[in-house]
């Protein structure tokens, strides 16, 4: 994409504009688009906090396209797969295509939450007979107390509750 066509294509200063670009490519990492525009990840707070232009631009284009990109490698996981190396005797004899369900269950919960996503209904009364912290270590001192271990220090092994 050339400069003119981008859309960072405003801000004249060169590093701000290749930190921009370099944002959004690597998928929102501020160190590697720090690196790639040849400055420090803190001349990018600076520019945020000094440069209202700057700040709008990253606010709303940059991290839309890094979290594209991200996305994108989701799907790509998720559906496409990838070649996995198989290995026996210390010898390469082929490759397994791997899919991560874990990233196709976040994006089909994020994509239809309506439909995907986790739904738990809790029913029953809930017992607040311990009220704070403080209330339920007090039963427990005393409960120790009562069994003899009243040097103040809470058995660790077993607690009883009653309910």
């Amino acid at each position: 994409m050339s400069d003119t066509k981008s859309p960072f294509a405003m801000i004249r200063h060169g590093k701000k504009r290749a930190f921009l670009k370099a944002y959004a490519e690597t998928g929102g990492i501020l160190s590697h688009a720090a690196k790639a525009a040849g400055c420090d990840r803190h001349s990018h707070y600076n520019w945020m906090k000094d440069d209202a232009d700057y700040a709008a631009l990253f606010e709303s284009i940059a991290k839309d396209m890094a979290y594209d990109r991200l996305e994108d490698e989701a799907t790509r996981r998720a559906v496409d797969g990838w070649d996995e190396p198989v290995y026996q005797g210390g010898e390469l004899v082929g490759f397994k295509r791997r899919y991560s369900d874990t990233l196709l269950i976040f994006m089909l919960n994020g994509a239809r939450p309506e439909k995907y996503r986790r739904v738990t209904e809790h029913t029953g009364a809930i017992d607040h007979r311990h009220g704070t912290l403080a209330d339920f270590t007090a039963q427990l001192l005393q409960q120790n107390e009562r069994a003899g271990n009243g040097n103040g220090k809470a058995l660790t092994n077993r607690m009883e509750v009653k309910g």
